[in-house]
Order: C-alpha cells, then structure tokens, then sequence
C-alpha cells in the first residue's frame, strides 16, 4: 500500500509530495488554466462526461482544443483514482481536480518563437471537505454579498472554466473579513444576483425556483443536474435576472457545487432566509439525488465530518 496520494503528471504518476511541474509553465504565468472539479459517489466519477463536455467546450473557447482529448481526459481520471481510492473508506467518497495547461514557454510566453510542444495534465484528488460543510446542511450557510463584481462577457465569458479567479478570490477573502462564517455572493456588473466562488445560487418564491441567467455565471454541472431533477420532479424552474431585492426576499436559497451537492443559506447580508434548514425544495431536491446516486448526501457528509 502507497504511503500517501499519486498526482497523475503527463501521463505518469508521482507521490503528491513530489508533483511537480515548471516555474515556467504559461498555466503559471498567464493563468492559462483550463480545469474540471468532480467528486465520486460509491467511489465513481459522477457525472464524468458531463464534466468532460465542458472541459471540452472551455477548451475549444480558448482556442485550445488540441491540448487534450476525451481519452487522455478519461484515463487520468481513472489512473488517479485507481491510485487513490485506497486512501478513502468504503463507504465516503473522494474529490478530484483535472487541469490542463498549454505547457512551459520560456522565456515569455506569447513574445514570438515557437508555441509550447508539450501542453501540462495534471489530476489529482483529495479528501472530501465535509467538516467545512457538514453542519451547515442542518443551520444553512451565511451569505456576504462581494464589493468585488464578477467579469463580464465583454472580458471573457464566464462559461469558460478556468484558473484565472482573482475576483474570487477577492470575494472569498471580503466574505471572511465581513463574516468568518460566510461565503461570498458576487453580483454582475449590472447589479444581478451571479454566483459564489465556487457555487450556483437558487432561491425559491412561493414554490418556484430562480437561478441566474448564464451570461455571467460558470454554468456548474450540479446547477444544471438540478435543474434537470426538476424536469422530472416537476418542481418550475425559471432562469432569469435576479437581484438581491429577490434574494432578500426569498422563502428560501441554497448553493450547488460538485462536493457538497446542495447547501442550504439562512441568511444574506444579515437578513435571514427561511427557517429550517433544509428548506421544503431544497430537501426535496437532496432526497431526489440522494436516491438517484445510492448515497444518503447529509448523512455520509454528516458521519465523515465526525470522523
């Protein structure tokens, strides 16, 4: 048995303490970062191709579209996993991380002579972090809206998934100055509701189900899996324009993200939101998922938090 966790560098894999990758690397200096965040359900990618698509559709945005393929894409996956899982009871599951780079360029990228040769694949994974989330399935998470606004498409679009996140960065650091307990809300540039740092946010009025539109937005593939839980649910669900009068005023509001599935808010910029937590839809949604992937969500989050 490995001592410790492999990183999947270019096609081999390297104990973590030994991943490395050059100072060179325009993943480094530019931030030309294209990547994927998945977590396992019973130890399986979920979601995989999925995932896949919109690594490929990042790509493709970027003009990168030949630095990596679904096999290659694939394979990683599995090779790391397979080398992981060890790691990871049974019965809790793991969160993985593929990213591809354009590769060293030295010594200015994009300064003339020849494009880098080798692009940078790295995957890895790590540990669910279920005692950062845990309890808050149970209370709901704090809410601070962030002075700092997310980038518009005139910039670059947002659909694009990539490491260049310095806003949210900033919004995370705001968020904990303001709240130790909270996680950051990023509005447009016109004022509307966007996303968190790592998150799609819902709000629900009278029944109904709002979320963003996605033209500034990262368009997460827990947002979308939910979105299509309330296909078959038949629970509405309505894409448009929201502001924060509507997130003020919601009956209830919760995040979506690979790792913790759907997290449940009680409260945005001091105003509280609902009063049990998981809210009536979002409840429903977390049984629904639960069902569908063979995993109690909270309870497995809950008994690993513990342990």
């Amino acid at each position: 048995m490995a001592s410790e966790r492999h990183v999947y560098i270019n096609g081999e894999l390297v104990p973590e303490s030994q991943a490395t990758i050059s100072i060179f690397d325009v993943g480094l200096m530019y931030g030309v970062t294209l990547y994927e965040s998945l977590r396992t359900f019973k130890h399986s990618w979920f979601l995989q191709s999925e995932h896949w698509r919109r690594l490929e559709q990042s790509l493709t945005y970027a003009g990168l579209q030949d630095l990596l393929d679904q096999q290659q894409f694939d394979q990683a996956l599995a090779q790391t996993l397979e080398a992981n899982e060890q790691f990871t009871d049974p019965e809790d599951d793991l969160w993985g991380n593929i990213q591809v780079t354009p590769g060293q360029s030295f010594p200015m990228p994009l300064m003339g002579g020849a494009a880098p040769a080798t692009p940078t694949v790295i995957c890895y994974t790590a540990p669910l972090p279920q005692s950062d989330y845990a309890r808050y399935y149970r209370i709901g998470k704090h809410v601070v809206t962030s002075v700092f606004r997310s980038p518009p498409a005139q910039s670059y679009d947002q659909r694009m998934k990539n490491r260049s996140r310095f806003p949210h960065f900033l919004s995370k650091r705001d968020a904990v100055r303001t709240d130790p307990d909270a996680f950051a809300l990023m509005l447009d540039t016109d004022g509307n509701l966007a996303e968190g740092t790592g998150a799609n946010i819902f709000v629900v009025r009278d029944g109904v189900l709002y979320t963003p539109k996605a033209r500034s937005i990262l368009i997460g593939t827990s947002r979308q899996y939910v979105l299509g839980l309330c296909r078959d649910l038949g629970i509405e669900a309505v894409e448009e324009d929201l502001t924060l009068y509507d997130a003020y005023t919601a009956d209830e509001a919760f995040w979506t993200t690979s790792s913790f599935c759907i997290l449940p808010i009680s409260c945005i910029d001091g105003r509280p939101i609902g009063n049990a937590y998981p809210g009536p839809l979002a409840a429903r949604l977390l049984d629904a998922w639960s069902d569908r992937v063979g995993v109690d969500i909270i309870g497995q989050a809950e008994r690993f938090a513990a342990s």
